[in-house]
């Protein structure tokens, strides 16, 4: 019973609020929930799509291989879904799922959520919203690094993380290895750039702690072509 409540309680994304008291059961009894230690693949490339995965806590990001090279396309942190789209296109899933941080995971049969998609229209739009909208972001995403150099794109990526905290001081919780992944760029090249801003006194790093010290220079260099 307790942890019937508690996972009831975690069900806070916006889908879950047009389910009915029945149908909440159904999910709560039909799912499981698992941890996963940073850098564990919580969704494997190739692997079987049988359940719906729902970020409960932490962080992690979603990856596809293009060119033989990784490439980031969203991440996901608590009350999202990992792979939502993904998992309806074929029976194996094309993307693969890591953690960043310790996340836990609720994973849903996706038999009973296709179930649910089916009998309930209020959800099944709120579903469709949901892909939607992490459709639009993902493409809003890549399009944010397309035709800049690595630089413009460094600078980019960290303005668009002080939006997010709303402060230009905050703690990114990816590698090196992790934003060059997500920017389209090598490590080192990534490495090399964040010397740069920090000599330069744009930025301010120490670990993952990064300070922005000069904004509008950020934003010169980012609309640079």
């Amino acid at each position: 019973m307790e942890e019937s409540l508690a996972i009831e309680q975690y069900l806070k994304h916006p889908c879950f609020s047009s389910l009915s008291g029945p149908d909440v059961s159904t999910i709560i009894n039909n799912c499981t929930i698992l941890d996963f230690k940073k850098n564990e693949n919580i969704i494997k490339k190739g692997s079987f799509a049988t359940h719906i995965h729902y970020v409960l806590s932490g962080l992690a990001k979603i990856n596809i291989v293009s060119d033989g090279r990784n490439n980031t396309i969203r991440t996901a942190s608590e009350f999202q879904f990992l792979g939502l789209s993904h998992a309806f296109c074929y029976k194996t899933y094309h993307i693969s799922v890591t953690a960043i941080e310790s996340t836990r995971v609720l994973l849903i049969d996706i038999e009973v959520f296709k179930q649910l998609i089916k009998t309930n229209g209020s959800f099944a739009m709120s579903i469709i919203e949901t892909i939607s909208k992490t459709s639009h972001r993902q493409v809003k995403r890549m399009a944010m690094y397309t035709n800049k150099r690595v630089e413009g794109s460094l600078a980019t990526f960290l303005l668009h993380y002080a939006r997010k905290a709303e402060s230009k001081i905050f703690k990114l919780p990816f590698s090196r290895r992790e934003i060059a992944e997500t920017i389209g760029y090598s490590r080192e090249s990534v490495i090399h750039t964040f010397s740069k801003f920090n000599k330069a006194n744009i930025i301010k790093v120490e670990d993952k702690s990064v300070e922005l010290l000069d904004i509008d220079l950020l934003i010169q260099i980012k609309e640079k072509k």
